[in-house]
């Protein structure tokens, strides 16, 4: 099956988007609320029923919402949580006093392959974000490849390497550096943001995006670029669409299939066309049923 993409969120505010699997779908984080969520969704033909996995890339307040406890628990949605965070959910679960149900749902990973919706593969690759670091992941089916990371500081060769070959592209764009530090914003942030285990700025996502592109080229051939190039994360304060798209233009491969997330607006859906498979996905797919 073809795996299609909605950003429902994306920002400070709060972060979810949605992968849909035929009438199947997943979350990667939910840092908007399960009412705002069902929302957005209006027009997706989709809605909160539909979801059966929920899959989180670190949990900062903006991608877990506390809401979602019980709305997994009504519908039997499965959790995908970073092992590293095990700690953090089970106080977060602890205070909305759902702590064992919602630890029967969860499923911890770490820089490994599971399977969060049938015939579905993620694999997960830690990236620089704060302490703890956040998960940039590549979803696949038999005929799509998404590749989505918000929350790291820099890019990193592993990072390149996974996402080569994606159809559809999802990376953070968060700031301008020269907006950033004529804000208002405490030092301290500006520095937690900008030290390379904060944020990512518009320049680093352009290289990071071309460095994909180029890996691209050499190891799959010309045919293999993406279909869609998302921007994620756009802060409200230190960014805007005309220094993104004036930033993005510069690369006449990125620009004409770039979409840029909103934090209070969806995206449309984002598909790609059939292609050939990649070396070696067959046989994964193969394995990713088997284990089901």
């Amino acid at each position: 099956m073809n795996l299609e993409l909605c950003v429902l969120a994306s920002g400070s505010g709060g972060n979810a988007a949605l992968v849909r699997c035929g009438d199947a779908a997943l979350l990667i984080d939910a840092g908007i609320g399960p009412v705002t969520a069902d929302r957005r969704m209006i027009g997706t033909g989709l809605d909160v029923t539909t979801i059966r996995a929920i899959c989180l890339t670190h949990l900062d307040g903006d991608h877990i919402h506390p809401a979602w406890f019980r709305v997994m628990l009504r519908h039997q949605i499965r959790l995908f949580v970073p092992a590293n965070y095990i700690q953090l959910l089970r106080r977060l679960a602890r205070l909305e006093d759902v702590l064992k149900p919602v630890m029967a749902l969860t499923v911890t990973f770490t820089q490994d392959v599971f399977y969060p919706l049938p015939a579905v593969s993620c694999t997960a690759l830690r990236l620089p974000h704060d302490k703890k670091g956040s998960f940039g992941l590549l979803l696949q089916s038999d005929n799509t490849r998404i590749g989505y990371a918000t929350d790291f500081g820099r890019a990193t060769p592993e990072l390149v390497e996974l996402f080569a070959g994606a159809d559809i592209l999802a990376v953070e764009s968060n700031y301008d550096p020269e907006m950033q530090l004529r804000s208002n914003r405490p030092p301290r942030l500006k520095k937690r943001i900008m030290n390379g285990a904060g944020h990512l700025s518009n320049a680093q996502a352009l290289e990071l995006i071309g460095r994909i592109l180029d890996r691209t080229v050499e190891k799959y051939g010309p045919d293999h670029q993406p279909h869609h190039l998302v921007l994620l994360h756009r802060s409200q304060k230190c960014n805007c669409q005309i220094k993104l798209h004036a930033a993005f233009a510069a690369d006449e491969r990125i620009a004409p299939k770039l979409t840029l997330a909103h934090q209070h607006q969806r995206t449309e859906w984002l598909g790609a066309p059939d292609r050939k498979a990649l070396p070696g996905e067959q046989l994964c797919m193969f394995n990713s049923l088997s284990l089901q």
